[in-house]
């Protein structure tokens, strides 16, 4: 007699209900967001500017916008890779009217980082801040860096460090 039993019908309002939930959720998308990307490669220490900038659509959510208020990168960016918060420091890092000289520095010196530059041949002894930290270059000998150094004793630091006389002290 299972002709005479009732029909499903709980069952088959939960299917339905459940096909029309689907079906909405499909119908609802994605909401995406324009999102920065490197368009090249930005160096540590680099302005990022409106040309090193793509912007490309992202879903919602799935990374957080860094403060792009006068950006510097604060660590080497490449080529289509995300901008994320941590790539980004918001303040120029080379004070005004300061010069930027190339120094051995290892790698583990983080773009703002506060440097004592000691020189033992000609001595002078200096606080820099640190703009791009060392890479190790497989064509040259030592990890070279970049720290800004006040105008009045830069040239003493470029002679010190050409020279390997420029001791490199690294705040914590």
């Amino acid at each position: 007699m299972f002709w005479l039993t009732r029909p499903p019908y709980l069952r088959w309002a939960a299917a339905a209900a459940i096909v029309v939930f689907a079906l909405a959720w499909d119908l609802h998308g994605n909401v995406e967001a324009p999102y920065p990307f490197a368009s090249k490669a930005i160096g540590s220490g680099t302005a990022i500017t409106d040309e090193l900038v793509e912007w490309r659509s992202v879903p919602v959510g799935v990374m957080a916008m860094p403060d792009l208020s006068s950006p510097v990168a604060s660590r080497d960016i490449s080529a289509g890779e995300p901008i994320v918060p941590s790539a980004v420091s918001g303040e120029t890092l080379i004070p005004d009217g300061w010069w930027s000289v190339s120094v051995a520095l290892p790698a583990s010196a983080l773009p703002g980082a506060r440097v004592r530059l000691i020189g033992t041949e000609i001595p002078f002894d200096v606080d820099g801040v640190v703009v791009s930290g060392g890479t190790n270059d497989l064509l040259s000998f030592s990890e070279s860096g970049t720290v800004a150094v006040p105008p009045e004793i830069a040239a003493e630091v470029a002679v010190a460090a050409r020279d390997g006389t420029l001791i490199v002290l690294i705040a914590p």
